[in-house]
């Protein structure tokens, strides 16, 4: 028969021992042949108490409701990213949704909001013979967006879905919170730089036709409203286009993930700590130490402009890199009780203390050898802990240490940046685009001033003389500040 044997078939687990059997058996019996190559088994979808959704007990958010409110792309992503789709049952409750819409929808229209507002401020127009951009931002963007394809292919072709919407949520994250926020300059040509403003928008026009493209199974409202917009055929569909070619990365593109990658962990590691310190980005700090896994540093050659990037992004005055990074935390094997006690019995204890202590070995393929006992990566981890004294994030490996102490000197360029924010405020609320240079007058920030001057005239595009024009009384750290300015 034409289609058979079926690539799949999907149904509920409950259905494995009747609607599957029964198709084995008949299809075996009539053509000696199974009927389907492969299994899509679906859990049952629970209400949030863990019992089973029931009409009677109205314990689940009506369907349509959730729809309305969250679109039915966000539905259809949260239950192929849950593991419902992987034989197990879930408790569903509005929450995953609202993560879908959180997480991937809302950041990729975002970018493509973004995307459109730059292209038309320029009359950008794509064409498919231009030069290859040669820009480290837009190699390395492209470099994901193929890794991305390679990834999702290979997972589709095994039919895992939840693992390809995985693999969706670090892209977009990367996209919109690495290319676009450090690309912005690029794209409102501030630089005066027209070719480089013009090769950043064709690689952010690639990126999300791709992308449309790739979520186009699992979100085909919203990508086929990105894809019809950004191709301009209204006989086109997105559903009609073909999947992107996945092709093996070269070792220069692999190296430039590897450190792009790990530059992000670093950078998002520091920002765990300032969280955890509650300090706010804007202010300064004197130094950052940083650990790399031998391996990673073996491969990971960071350019000064690199170490400039995530010492900004960090905002530290210093970046520094040790290969030790015992100097910064102790570093241990936690090891699962629960999974090595059945196989361990009464040596799990001696294991643990051992595991603590520091007395283990890493074996090259990955296992931990913990006194006489090799122990599977799922079973035991290395883990860092701060030493005294000092503020340590680690992951993968990566051990970043930051150096909290605050001076007067750092303080007072910390005030100084809250000063040029309030200030920023100010502006937009006023109606005052960037570019729009200002006369500026400051009252009861005298300090500031004196050591500050040409931080806040330049990150604010003014000019300080007086004026008493749109005059506002901000409050900065205890200290009332008036702000006037007007456009020159």
């Amino acid at each position: 028969p034409i289609g058979f044997p079926a690539d799949f078939i999907g149904e509920a687990v409950e259905q494995s021992r009747t609607w599957f059997y029964t198709l084995m058996v008949l299809s075996t019996a009539l053509f000696d042949e199974t009927p389907f190559k492969n299994v899509v088994v679906n859990g049952i979808v629970l209400a949030e108490d863990g019992k089973k959704m029931s009409k009677r007990l109205k314990n689940y958010p009506d369907p349509m409701g959730v729809v309305e409110k969250y679109g039915a792309d966000a539905l259809r992503f949260a239950l192929m990213y849950s593991p419902v789709v992987r034989g197990e049952d879930i408790r569903f409750c509005e929450k995953l949704v609202e993560e879908a819409v959180r997480n991937v929808l809302l950041p990729l229209w975002n970018s493509y909001s973004f995307f459109v507002t730059y292209a038309n401020a320029c009359a950008f127009q794509h064409t498919t013979d231009r030069r290859a951009s040669r820009h480290p931002l837009d190699l390395w963007i492209q470099c994901e967006i193929q890794d991305l394809i390679n990834r999702m292919t290979q997972q589709l072709d095994a039919y895992d879905l939840s693992a390809t919407c995985t693999e969706l949520f670090e892209t977009i994250d990367a996209l919109t919170n690495w290319y676009i926020r450090l690309s912005r300059k690029r794209f409102a040509g501030k630089e005066g730089n027209e070719e480089d403003r013009e090769e950043a928008l064709q690689t952010l026009y690639d990126v999300l036709l791709t992308l449309s493209q790739l979520l186009a199974p699992f979100c085909p409202f919203m990508t086929e409203a990105i894809y019809l917009n950004l191709v301009s055929t209204p006989h086109g569909s997105v559903h009609l286009t073909d999947w992107p070619l996945p092709r093996a990365l070269s070792t220069g593109e692999k190296l430039l993930l590897d450190k792009t990658r790990t530059m992000r962990t670093i950078v998002s590691l520091g920002l765990s700590i300032r969280g955890e310190k509650v300090l706010k980005l804007r202010q300064p700090l004197h130094k950052a130490t940083v650990a790399l896994p031998p391996a990673l540093a073996e491969h990971c050659a960071f350019s000064k402009d690199d170490i400039d990037l995530m010492r900004m992004e960090l905002n530290v005055k210093e970046l520094a890199f040790t290969d030790h990074p015992e100097e910064l935390a102790d570093v241990i094997a936690q090891v699962d009780a629960r999974k090595v006690g059945p196989r361990l019995g009464s040596r799990v204890q001696e294991i643990i203390k051992a595991g603590k202590e520091g007395d283990f070995e890493v074996e090259e393929d990955g296992r931990i050898r913990i006194l006489d006992e090799l122990l599977a990566p799922d079973e035991a981890s290395i883990v860092y802990r701060a030493k005294e004294g000092l503020n340590v994030a680690a992951s993968k490996g990566i051990v970043v240490s930051l150096d909290t102490t605050l001076t007067e000197e750092l303080e007072l360029e910390g005030r100084a940046r809250d000063l040029i924010r309030a200030i920023q405020r100010l502006r937009k609320e006023s109606g005052l685009e960037l570019h729009d240079r200002i006369t500026l007058s400051i009252t009861g920030a005298k300090d500031i001033l004196q050591h500050h001057e040409a931080l806040i005239t330049e990150g604010t595009n003014a000019t300080l003389g007086e004026t008493s024009q749109n005059s506002s009384a901000i409050d900065l750290d205890g200290t009332k500040v008036t702000i006037c300015f007007e456009k020159r």
